[in-house]
């Protein structure tokens, strides 16, 4: 996985020079019962972006699926933390950033779930189908300023 800079992700999900990029963004506090804004965040960006319901759903798990690491391992469900989803989208591609206040993990470490020893362990899983519902997946880590994962899903 390479890594992204925070800065491109935060400021410009998009490369330079594309047109009509269209732009959402929310900040919620770290609590489990605010994970249906992002669904609300996610509907909204798919009413102009419009990919198919099937491609739609496998997004809105891998979203849901950071979103919820990001509240409930990332920042401890501390609710005085935030948990930020960006959403850029031009007429081909849409961009999900989401950012914690965390203290990061090494992705590099992180198990298979599929592999028979690992199939009671409980950690991991949320990545991994994520990783499996979009068409990209990158993760990096912020010292001191917590994690960012972003999702990238191409409109065939």
């Amino acid at each position: 996985m390479r890594p992204l800079q925070l800065k491109a992700a935060i400021y410009s999900l998009m490369p330079a020079g594309i047109s009509e990029v269209k732009k959402v963004y929310l900040e919620i506090a770290s609590e489990r019962n605010n994970i249906n804004k992002v669904e609300e965040l996610m509907l909204k960006a798919n009413e102009d972006f419009g990919i198919n319901l099937d491609k739609f759903g496998k997004m809105m798990i891998a979203v849901t699926e950071i979103v919820m690491n990001a509240i409930v391992h990332g920042n401890k469900e501390n609710p005085n933390k935030k948990v930020r989803v960006y959403v850029e989208h031009d007429k081909n591609i849409m961009r999900i950033a989401v950012t914690d206040e965390g203290e990061g993990f090494d992705i590099g470490k992180m198990t298979d779930p599929t592999i028979s020893e690992n199939l009671l362990d409980a950690h991991g899983r949320g990545v991994f189908i994520a990783r499996a519902m979009v068409d990209e997946f990158y993760y990096k880590h912020h010292k001191g300023k917590g994690s960012e994962f972003v999702l990238i899903v191409k409109k065939d």
